[in-house]
């Protein structure tokens, strides 16, 4: 270890600033007699030495006496350009002066030295020192976690790098800002910042910036192929890590050729891991085909589904025993070795502690395991916080799922089931409970509202672009797209400059909507109380690789139970029955097959149905189970479906659900109903509903009105109901609309994005009599994506909407029923007796007709 470059004192940055700013009038001896220029050009040489040698060794002691001797060359250079009030030059020496802390890994030291040069290059008009400050910055800002900070940093480097006129910064920026978007967990910027960076021209011959370029881009294929299972489709899990093998090939050719033997070592390594995991994902597929082709997932009665009362699988077969032992082997070599040569050492993180807690988990210590499973809960908990905005969060989370469920499930083995229960919910639609809490703060006027509803509709329009220029430019055709890819990075760099021009108004005229709250997860405690006010029994779900885990929930007591159920089964069944349950709409008079039906009821309600002590089921569901209605499941003891049984209603959480006003009063609202002219039977169901509210309503139902008329009128009522054509997006659902009157300059087009900036009445009831509303993505961080977020956060408490495209004379009869029972009865009932109303009509006893109509609330 170097004592001189680890015993003296950091270069501080008071120092620094009072080095700036000072008048020097007498230099000494050391500084007259020295040309800062060459001191400066000498330490960057020294610097480049020491780089050259790590990439090609590995070694990062050998040639430390480099480093220290470039720090002390680069401190009298600041010394001297200080002097002369160069501050150009005294930018850059502090640019590397903060280098050499982070190639120590002291990240936090070298932050506040890159916010230094960034005012110092903006002093002396060089945007180009100013974008790599601003580089620099936001990658050591990345590394200790501060990643909104790196964020606006990385951006603001982009935004000047395109004209600093130095291409090589430029890269710098777009490769520093791609890094950063995928440690927040969108590949899909990350992925469009580093194809924008390869296609720079004039760096072909710039070969560090081109490996590490490439090595990046591998890197984001790589994590999205980690991330690939069935629900993507196996073909497009292979092609991704067809991808990163050919992105990694050329980052190690390029290596070679630089001499940089040690990094093409470590892509030789990638690249077997790339192996490992396409054989990992065969075997999943040849798995995955063997159940789905056995008829063990396919129960007639109770007795064919294993139910246990058992969470977690003690020890562990030798092979996979070995690989964990040898992978914390691995990281307490590593901190070893980073020991060793005198570089920092940072804590460990959450899939460090992880690992070590699978490995206890292992060898059948359950305590240390938890223990070591719920720190990295908490750390990840902090990451999560110290994001700003719910995308972000939402996306950080998504392959973090089975930090919170390690632990969950050795505490449901032991019986500790509010602080499992705890651990569930702090993993799903968390960004959703975070949006709602934060809500009142942010919105209390309507510029606010609208200045939101513009930030989602350009996050959204940006994604949807990225979603595209992501396909193209990892598809198998990426050479022939070259004009496609090209249109598309100017639309979205176009956009981003009008998002980021919004942030800025944003900043100025309302802050608030920058400051996201973080929800505390609700308790079962107080899940049980308002199980017990309400009358009502929670059936709340988790979906595991292997299986179900089933709760139920009530006022007086809690079960749970683990269904064996393995995930790719659970999907197909899933789809089987959407299917099913679609079949009138292509093939009129087409009968139900209620085997697919049976067998799900068997899975996710039998287990449990013994406890079940209310008429009242408020469903929780996860993953694939969003995108079926529960009242369409039916019992092959009695042939009665859930529906017939249960008033039925949804949430998105038990923390969700608790925000949410219990009982909407549908007989003394204020109705607002609109119909589409256009629609069959629209007409007559709105102003037949209108009648039950004589002298509180407002019925359009002759002339269609605009997304303008809208935002007007829905403030002044409780009760909205639109009976207007809606249309599900599946590639991005917060680009679903309701389709209204179109204008000059406007489509008409009410998108999901946009209804987060309704002006709603607080705990209002939104009934949208509409094709494909209540569908959703459920994503898997247990986010969910449509316009049931949008509407609960513009302030509805109570939602009604469709699952598929509707028949308007069925809609009409349950619409009809549902608002004349809603006059003595409550929501849930009465939308139970809308249900049988219309499975009464022999015309509508295909559950198509019945079932569509999802209650979310109380």
């Amino acid at each position: 270890m170097d004592s001189e470059l680890t015993t003296r004192p950091i270069f501080s940055l008071a120092l620094l600033f009072l080095l700036v700013l000072a008048t020097v009038q007498q230099p000494s001896l050391a500084q007259s007699t020295s040309d800062p220029v060459q001191l400066q050009t000498d330490a960057i040489a020294k610097i480049d030495h020491w780089l050259d040698h790590v990439r090609a060794t590995g070694d990062a002691v050998g040639t430390r006496s480099e480093l220290a001797a470039a720090e002390t060359e680069l401190e009298a250079s600041v010394t001297l350009f200080a002097a002369r009030r160069d501050a150009a030059s005294t930018a850059l020496s502090v640019i590397k002066l903060g280098d050499i802390l982070r190639y120590m890994n002291q990240w936090a030291q070298a932050i506040p030295l890159y916010q230094e040069a960034v005012k110092l290059a903006g002093q002396a008009g060089r945007t180009d020192y100013q974008t790599k400050a601003l580089v620099q910055l936001a990658y050591s800002e990345m590394k200790t976690g501060m990643t909104d900070a790196a964020e606006s940093h990385a951006t603001e480097a982009v935004r000047l790098g395109a004209n600093c006129g130095n291409n090589g910064f430029y890269f710098d920026a777009l490769d520093v800002a791609g890094e950063v978007e995928q440690q927040r967990g969108n590949l899909l910027a990350a992925g469009d910042y580093i194809n924008r960076a390869l296609t720079l021209s004039g760096l072909t011959d710039d070969k560090k910036r081109l490996y590490a370029g490439y090595s990046d881009r591998a890197d984001i294929y790589h994590e999205d192929a980690r991330k690939c299972d069935y629900t993507r489709g196996y073909e497009v899990c292979y092609e991704l890590l067809e991808l990163a093998r050919v992105d990694y090939l050329k980052a190690e050719d390029i290596a070679h050729g630089l001499g940089y033997q040690y990094l093409a070592k470590l892509y030789g390594s990638f690249l077997q891991e790339l192996d490992t995991i396409k054989v990992t994902l065969q075997r999943s597929q040849n798995d995955n085909q063997n159940l789905t082709s056995k008829n063990m997932f396919d129960p007639k009665v109770s007795r064919d589904v294993l139910v246990t009362d058992y969470f977690t699988l003690g020890g562990a077969n030798p092979q996979n025993l070995a690989l964990v032992e040898q992978a914390v082997k691995e990281l307490k070599d590593w901190q070893v070795s980073m020991q060793k040569q005198g570089l920092a050492v940072q804590d460990l993180n959450p899939a460090d502690l992880s690992i070590q807690g699978t490995l206890a988990q292992m060898r059948d210590d359950l305590n240390p395991a938890l223990t070591k499973y719920l720190e990295a809960v908490q750390l990840l908990e902090q990451d999560r916080r110290n994001m700003r905005d719910e995308q972000t969060r939402s996306a950080f989370m998504e392959d973090k799922m089975d930090f919170y469920y390690n632990p969950a499930l050795i505490l449901l083995h032991q019986k500790r089931y509010a602080e499992a229960f705890a651990l569930f919910e702090e993993s799903r639609s968390r960004a959703m409970a975070d949006m709602l809490v934060s809500r009142p703060l942010a919105l209390g006027t309507p510029r606010e509202r609208a200045l939101f509803s513009e930030l989602q509709s350009q996050r959204t329009a940006i994604a949807a672009l990225q979603e595209k220029l992501f396909n193209l430019s990892a598809g198998s055709e990426r050479d022939k797209n070259g004009k496609q890819i090209v249109d598309l990075e100017a639309q979205i760099t176009g956009l981003q400059q009008k998002y980021h021009a919004l942030q800025t108004t944003i900043a100025s005229e309302a802050p608030k909507l920058n400051q996201l709250t973080s929800s505390k997860p609700v308790s079962l405690e107080s899940v049980q109380r308002a199980a017990a006010q309400g009358g009502y029994d929670i059936l709340y779900y988790v979906v595991l690789g292997t299986g179900l885990i089933v709760w139920h929930v009530n006022g007086s007591e809690v079960e749970v139970k683990n269904v064996f159920l393995p995930h790719s089964v659970l999907t197909t069944k899933t789809a089987a029955l959407h299917d099913r349950l679609l079949s009138p709409r292509d093939s009129p008079g087409a009968s139900f097959n209620d085997d697919i039906s049976c067998q799900l009821y068997l899975y996710l309600i039998q287990p449990i149905a013994s406890f079940i002590k209310s008429d009242h089921l408020i469903i929780v569901p996860h993953e694939e189970l969003v995108s079926i209605p529960f009242q369409a499941l039916r019992n092959p003891d009695d042939h009665k479906y859930l529906g017939e049984r249960f008033n039925v209603s949804y949430a998105p959480s038990a923390t969700v659900l608790s925000t949410l006003e219990r009982k909407p009063n549908l007989k003394n609202g204020r109705l607002l109903a609109i119909a589409d002219p256009e629609i069959h039977d629209a007409g007559d169901e709105v102003r037949t509903i209108g009648a039950l509210y004589p002298g509180r309503g407002k019925v359009v139902a002759q002339d269609s009105v605009s997304k303008a008329d809208i935002g007007a009128w829905v403030g002044n009522y409780n009760l909205i109901h639109l009976s207007v054509h809606g249309k599900f997006n599946a590639s991005d659902p917060l680009l679903s609309y309701l389709q209204f009157r179109t204008m000059p300059s406007d489509d008409g087009r009410l998108t999901a994005a946009e209804m987060f900036g309704l002006p709603l009445e607080k705990n209002s009831m939104v009934v949208l009599s509409a094709c494909e509303t209540g569908r959703v993505e459920a994503t898997a961080a247990g986010e969910v994506l449509g316009m049931v977020r949008s509407l609960l956060y513009a302030g509805a408490g109570n939602l009604v909407l469709s699952s598929w495209e509707v028949n308007a004379a069925s809609t009409k009869l349950w619409m009809e029923t549902f608002y004349r029972e809603g006059q003595t009865r409550e929501p849930a009932e009465a939308a139970r007796l809308a249900l049988l109303a219309v499975k009464s009509r022999p015309e509508f006893n295909h559950p198509f007709f019945w079932a569509p109509f999802l209650l979310t609330g109380q």
